[in-house]
């Protein structure tokens, strides 16, 4: 990726932009740890990929992909996966049932795909929640996602959501535009859509939950691995999966963001 990581902070949240091959071993467990939490343990959720490992990972966690993620210093407490739509994603493979026509898709070279948003719910959470009613570092996760977006002139966001994920963005001030409709794994209906990426949406956010302003950091305040390793995949210290794994059958799982 041609940026260099960055860290916001929104009403004392902060947050860190990175691409995988920045992002510190134990930084990215932590990732995998939080997702494996939320949507294997609480949400319950059929995931081919998934290995019953204590991380929730699969093949799209490579090197094409942007993460952004909460922290409380060398802690994650929330985060989401951006990779480009014109790159292998989910909506290309396992998620490619809910797709519509190809003439009503977003144009791939302006879009990008935002999936594995998850919280943490352990003592590092802040539970507190903006004017919105919304969880503020959702709130916080939002804004990075629409800043890092200008400055990669992304213009939109691919997405599947479930109804809560849907009203929870509307009630930020992130409104989703709606592609198509289907049905989950458990009969639930899930939304395949779109999220604008331009300055009035940024702005709409930031007044919807009170936020009045962000602080930017170009250096980083978790250390990143050194140059050398840089192009080199992750190696996490715990049994995982290899990382080649196959993950092409289709398969009806919801996922937020």
């Amino acid at each position: 990726m041609n940026y260099s990581p960055c860290t916001y902070q929104f009403s004392g949240v902060t947050t860190r932009v990175a691409g995988y091959s920045k992002i510190p071993p134990k930084i990215l467990e932590q990732i995998f740890s939080i997702r494996k939490l939320a949507f294997i343990d609480r949400k319950k959720w059929d995931i081919e990929s998934y290995q019953g490992s204590d991380y929730e990972w699969d093949e799209y966690d490579d090197l094409d992909a942007t993460y952004i993620y909460t922290h409380q210093n060398d802690q994650v407490t929330g985060c989401v996966r951006l990779r480009p739509s014109s790159k292998p994603t989910l909506m290309s493979g396992p998620l490619s049932f809910i797709l519509p026509a190809e003439e009503t898709r977003a144009h791939l070279q302006h879009c990008w795909e935002a999936t594995r948003f998850a919280l943490s719910s352990d003592d590092f959470a802040t539970g507190e929640l903006t004017q919105a009613n919304v969880d503020i570092r959702t709130a916080a996760l939002f804004l990075s996602m629409i800043k890092f977006a200008q400055q990669q002139n992304v213009r939109t966001y691919e997405i599947v959501v479930d109804t809560m994920m849907e009203k929870i963005l509307k009630r930020s001030g992130w409104t989703v535009d709606r592609r198509n409709i289907a049905l989950g794994s458990k009969g639930e209906k899930i939304i395949y859509g779109t999220l604008p990426c331009t300055l009035l949406t940024y702005e709409e956010v930031l007044k919807k939950n009170a936020i009045h302003k962000a602080t930017v950091y170009h250096q980083p305040l978790i250390t990143c691995r050194s140059s050398d390793s840089l192009d080199k995949p992750q190696v996490i210290p715990q049994t995982l999966p290899n990382r080649n794994i196959p993950a092409k059958i289709s398969m009806h799982t919801v996922l937020q963001l």
